[in-house]
């Protein structure tokens, strides 16, 4: 396979390397302050020994606890001054945040992949989850990616890469409801792989469902099933283009997948009066 590899020092860009330094400062920041709690609990302790002892009259727990205290003191300022100096080392940053430490990191990942699939050179890239490398539409084993990475909504890049506006422009095809066109969409996968057409986490669902021929319908458990059993079951309202295919896809649509006609509403596809039937 003709991966495309990602330059090693992607990871090593302005950006990485700032996020980097506030989510280490972020973690040194919540070290130091668990120590600073945990010293003054120790300080608490031990002056509440002393203080029992004094009242116990035993000198020799109160010698006791005088002699810890100097290092429960150093403990502190060694934690606290190991942070300071990390942080200068790190380049310095502050540490309120509003997001919790899961949040920091996921948002540092999110960044990071998004400079490594720059780095890729294409639009379109994705990752491939076993090789953790990025392949461009070009590459083999994309096609098969571009089937099963989750979308990231009705604008992924894999809809846009080509100069398509959107995902349900990018799955359309003319003359929907006649014979097999279906499989000239780019969201219609290979022969090898029509399998993942019938689970129930197909990802191109949305927007190509109502694309499909209705005897496929029922075959996808991703896509809603033929709202009726047969062509003549289809409310007449539906049918004024003509019987049939078209009448079925007409009513599935506007039944099932009105944001399906809503986003293909322009001049070349359905148009703006698909669903008018009133």
């Amino acid at each position: 396979m003709a991966y495309e590899l990602i330059p090693a020092d992607a990871a090593r860009t302005p950006l990485a390397m700032a996020q980097f330094q506030q989510s280490g400062n972020e973690v040194l920041g919540y070290v130091a302050w668990v120590g600073a709690v945990i010293g003054v609990l120790a300080l608490i302790i031990i002056g509440g020994r002393m203080i029992h002892a004094n009242f116990t009259g035993d000198p020799w727990i109160a010698a006791r606890g005088m002699a810890e205290l100097p290092w429960v003191v150093l403990g502190v300022v060694l934690l606290i001054a190991s942070g300071s100096l990390a942080g200068m080392l790190l380049q310095g940053s502050h540490h309120e945040t509003e997001n919790d430490l899961g949040s920091l990191i996921a948002g540092v990942a999110a960044e990071q992949n998004e400079i490594e699939q720059d780095a890729a050179g294409c639009e379109g890239a994705l990752r491939d989850p076993d090789s953790q490398e990025f392949l461009c539409p070009d590459d083999d084993g994309w096609e098969r990616l571009s089937h099963t990475v989750p979308l990231t909504g009705p604008d992924d890049e894999r809809c846009t890469y080509d100069g398509k506006e959107d995902c349900y422009e990018y799955c359309f095809v003319s003359g929907f409801h006649e014979g097999n066109t279906y499989t000239r969409s780019p969201c219609t996968p290979g022969q090898d792989d029509m399998d993942l057409l019938n689970g129930d986490n197909w990802i191109w669902a949305r927007y190509h469902c109502a694309n499909l021929p209705s005897s496929l319908w029922n075959q996808s458990d991703s896509c809603p099933d033929n709202p009726v059993d047969h062509f003549d079951d289809v409310p007449s309202e539906y049918a004024r283009a003509g019987r049939g295919e078209p009448a079925m896809h007409k009513y599935y649509i506007c039944t099932e997948f009105p944001e399906w006609a809503e986003g293909n509403k322009r001049e070349d596809q359905v148009g703006d009066d698909y669903c008018n039937v009133g």
